[in-house]
């Protein structure tokens, strides 16, 4: 949670996180326009274009895929960073040869994927165990006709986490569920809660949160719209 840098300076009480987004896109084409997809002392091989901690393989996904699957055997390439990954990976679209099987896509790019390069990728509409992918989601990586190029890896869940001992000397509840109910569903109660710390914590000179930025970002993003509603129009109030 890169939300939590500040912890090597200052103690802190919370941190408000937001997780990152990202896509897999199954790549189309020919069996010669990629690098997996054959068959190898009788497994199917599957190869895969990864790039960060997108959390697939870090999670052991991989590894129990291919417990669950014995004739299955992926390749897994990850890359260190997303833009020489994504610079890439157009090259290599370009060119229709060098692609995994799977790729990796930033969120950021799923609009010039579906716009332009749709063509390129396989259609998940309709593919038999998609049907739990949340509709935004999916819209996210579906072209105007319909065709859905990805399935999302993760949906940016939020959470709240919380020094107990230091809310217990706030004088505060510790227990997920009571914490919970302090500022449940209005951001303005947990600034509220905040104040209550900095008023009542006995222990030293501690932050409530790691950064007003973070505060900012899980308010902003919580929102079903942020800046803009559907028609273009300013809604930042």
């Amino acid at each position: 949670m890169g939300t939590l840098g500040s912890l090597r300076r200052r103690a802190v009480a919370t941190a408000a996180a937001v997780g990152a987004l990202a896509l897999v896109v199954g790549c189309g084409g020919s069996d010669d326009s990629a690098t997996g997809g054959g068959k190898k002392d009788g497994k199917v091989t599957i190869t895969m274009g990864m790039y960060g901690v997108m959390g697939i393989k870090e999670t052991g996904l991989l590894e129990q895929y291919e417990k669950e699957n014995p004739d299955v055997d992926i390749k897994a390439e990850i890359a260190g960073d997303e833009q020489t990954y994504y610079t890439a990976l157009q090259t290599r679209l370009a060119a229709g040869k060098g692609l995994k099987d799977i790729q990796g896509i930033e969120i950021g790019r799923a609009k010039e994927i579906t716009e332009t390069q749709a063509d390129k990728f396989a259609d998940f509409s309709g593919v038999a165990g998609t049907d739990h992918f949340l509709p935004w989601k999916e819209s996210q990586i579906s072209t105007k006709d319909g065709k859905v190029l990805g399935l999302g890896t993760d949906i940016g869940p939020m959470a709240v986490c919380y020094r107990k001992d230091y809310f217990e000397k706030a004088g505060l509840p510790t227990d997920r569920e009571e914490v919970a109910k302090l500022w449940a569903g209005d951001w303005n109660k947990y600034v509220e809660v905040g104040r209550t710390f900095k008023k009542d914590f006995k222990g030293g000179d501690v932050a409530y949160m790691d950064a007003a930025s973070g505060l900012f970002n899980a308010m902003v993003y919580g929102y079903p719209e942020q800046y803009y509603n559907e028609n273009g129009e300013l809604i930042h109030d």
